[in-house]
């Protein structure tokens, strides 16, 4: 009967123990993908004004990045 005791204090104690992981690990991934979202949205306005400048295409997908086919969607 210890030893079975035993086993469930060390698994309760895994448990915690990945739990704790998974929430470091996922707070360190949604900064990560925060700030890409953030750069992209960064690119998409660079490719606004651009456009809004009557800047190439071609150009605008070499300086931002952006695929040619992004950049069109933006431009209607």
């Amino acid at each position: 009967i210890r030893r079975i005791a035993e086993l469930r204090e060390k698994a309760i104690r895994d448990e915690k123990a990945a739990l704790q992981y998974a929430r470091k690990d996922g707070y360190k991934n949604g900064i990560e993908q925060g700030k890409d979202m953030g750069k992209n949205e960064e690119k998409i306005e660079i490719a606004k004004n651009m456009l809004n400048k009557n800047i190439n295409i071609e150009d605008i997908a070499e300086i931002t990045g952006l695929s040619i086919e992004e950049i069109e969607k933006l431009a209607k």
